[in-house]
């Protein structure tokens, strides 16, 4: 069965800024001692640089502070400090393909352990995943073509394809050009406003 979808990306696109960015911000601000993890981070970033190590070991080195929140505090997080942060604009738009019938899905490399305290009118949240309790990330990043792999087969558990002529997908960054090849009708929201433009590459 063919279905028309909308897909989001979520950081620069939903809401303004780097949500991990404002995860470490956030953390720093009640811990300021965490900032010596940043030596660890930084190891892991040139281990990755020098194609010694995976995107996905450095990334779970950023993450540490998932090892020291609590559901609760995730939540706090998430309302508190990302929520703000919302393009009101594509939050109305998300509304509007939700009740056009649109299978709208959120798909972002943000990781789901604060990402499924979201409360937008979605219909599937795909994201990073981690361990339970921890900063260990489980599988691929959510990124660039691994997007892909992720919503395929999020629609083939619902035996479904997509509607390419008449379905929608919106982001801020050509790292998504992947994720929007699947769609006919492709939006870029810019960084400053969240204004919805057509989508022309930059590379």
């Amino acid at each position: 069965m063919t279905q028309k979808v909308a897909l989001f990306d979520f950081d620069n696109t939903v809401a303004k800024g780097n949500s991990i960015t404002r995860l470490l911000k956030y953390d720093l601000a009640k811990h300021p001692w965490h900032f010596l993890y940043f030596l660890k981070v930084a190891f892991y970033y040139c281990l990755y640089l020098l194609h010694l190590s995976s995107f996905e070991k450095a990334k779970s080195a950023i993450l540490f502070p998932l090892n020291y929140m609590s559901d609760e505090e995730l939540s706090d997080f998430y309302n508190q400090v990302i929520v703000p942060t919302y393009y009101q604009n594509v939050v109305a738009e998300m509304y509007k393909k939700k009740e056009e019938g649109y299978l709208v899905i959120l798909c972002t490399a943000s990781v789901e352990a604060y990402m499924q305290y979201n409360q937008l009118p979605i219909d599937c949240l795909l994201a990073t995943q981690t361990q339970p309790d921890s900063c260990q990330v489980i599988g691929k990043n959510c990124k660039d073509h691994e997007k892909i792999n992720r919503i395929q087969c999020y629609l083939k558990s619902l035996n479904m394809e997509i509607d390419y002529d008449h379905s929608y997908g919106y982001s801020d960054s050509d790292s998504d050009i992947p994720m929007l090849s699947l769609v006919k009708h492709k939006k870029r929201v810019l960084l400053k406003t969240g204004e919805m433009v057509d989508f022309i590459p930059k590379k």
